[in-house]
C-alpha cells in the first residue's frame, strides 16, 4: 500500500485501476475495505484512490488539535495534488461525506461530481450528542473498546438482516476494533469529538456546482430518514436513492443495489468516457 507525507504525517492509500480518477472516502471506525465490492467494479474503468483516514488503517494517528472538517478536506486535496490529479470525482461515506462536500465547495474546479453515502451534512443530532460524548470519554482512557461497546457499534452500523445473513462481515468489524492500538483509539476519539461539535454545512450546499448523488440506507440507525430527505430538498438538482434492507454500511450490505447506481452516475459526469456495456457488475 503506497503512502505519502501530508502535513508531516504519513497517509496510506490504495491506488487501483486506470481511467478518470475517483477519490473514495471511508467512514469512521473502518478503513478502505468499506469500498471492497465497489472497487471490483469501478477499478475496471476508473482510477480509484482510497486513502485511510487519520488514525484508521495504516495512516498515522493524529490528536484533536490537528483536526477539523476543513483540515481533513485540505489534507485530501494535498494528497491529490501530490498524485498530480487536478480533476476527480469524490465518493464520501458517512464521515467521508463531510469533508468530501467541503472539498467540493472549496475546490469546485477540481471536484467533477460528489456522491454522499450514509452521510448527513447538518450538525450532530442533539439527542445523540451527550450519550456519544460520554461513550467516547469512557473508552479513550481504557485504550481499548470493551465488548459491550463493540455490540453497540455493530447494532448502529448493521441491520438485523445483515447480521443474520452475513455474520462474517459483522465479525470482521468487531475483530478489527478489538485490536486497535491505544494511539489509534485516542485519535479516533479526537475525531469523534470534532464530528460531534461540527457546524452544519446545510446552508452552504447550494454553492456546490458539480452533480450530486445522495444514497441512504432504508434502515440506517445513525441517520434518520428525515435527514436524507432534508439534504435532497436543499439540493434540487441532485439524484437521490434509498437502498432497501440496508443500514449505515450499505456499500457492504447491498452492493448489488449500490454498484449500478454508482457506475451509471460516475459514467455520466462531463469529461468521463466509460462504455457502460463493458462494465461487469460482479
Amino acid at each position: 500500500m503506497p503512502s505519502c507525507i501530508i502535513n508531516g504525517r504519513e497517509m496510506h492509500y490504495l491506488d487501483q485501476g486506470e481511467g478518470f480518477p475517483l477519490l473514495l472516502a471511508h467512514s469512521i471506525l473502518w478503513d478502505g475495505r468499506v469500498w471492497g465490492p465497489q472497487l471490483k467494479l469501478l477499478s475496471q474503468h476508473f482510477r480509484c484512490i482510497v486513502p485511510d483516514l487519520w488514525s484508521h488503517g495504516q495512516s498515522q494517528p493524529v490528536n484533536e488539535s490537528d483536526l477539523s472538517i476543513a483540515r481533513l478536506a485540505e489534507d485530501y486535496h494535498l494528497l491529490m495534488q501530490q498524485l498530480g490529479i487536478d480533476r476527480y470525482s469524490v465518493l464520501g461515506m458517512s464521515t467521508g461525506g463531510l469533508w468530501g462536500a467541503l472539498l467540493a465547495m472549496t475546490y469546485p474546479d477540481e471536484v467533477a461530481s460528489l456522491t454522499l453515502i450514509s452521510s448527513y451534512l447538518g450538525a450532530e443530532n442533539p439527542e445523540n450528542h451527550g450519550d456519544l460524548l460520554q461513550l467516547i470519554n469512557m473508552v479513550e482512557p481504557m485504550g481499548e473498546i470493551p465488548a459491550e461497546v463493540l455490540d453497540a457499534i455493530v447494532e448502529l452500523f448493521f441491520t438485523d438482516h445483515t447480521q443474520a445473513l452475513y455474520p462474517a462481515l459483522v465479525e470482521t468489524l468487531r475483530f478489527d476494533l478489538m485490536f486497535l492500538q491505544p494511539a489509534q483509539i485516542s485519535g479516533i476519539a479526537a475525531l469523534c469529538r470534532v464530528l460531534l461539535q461540527r457546524q452544519s454545512l446545510l446552508d452552504e450546499v447550494a454553492t456546490i456546482r458539480c452533480p450530486i448523488l445522495l444514497v441512504a440506507g432504508e434502515h440506517d440507525r445513525l441517520h434518520r430518514q428525515t435527514e436524507a430527505e432534508e439534504m435532497y430538498q436543499l439540493m434540487p438538482e441532485s439524484q437521490f436513492h434509498w437502498i432497501e434492507n440496508a443500514g449505515h454500511m450499505l456499500t457492504l450490505e447491498q452492493p448489488d443495489q449500490v454498484n449500478p447506481l454508482l457506475a451509471r452516475f460516475l459514467a455520466s459526469v462531463d469529461g468521463v468516457e466509460v462504455d457502460m456495456s463493458k462494465l461487469v457488475f460482479l
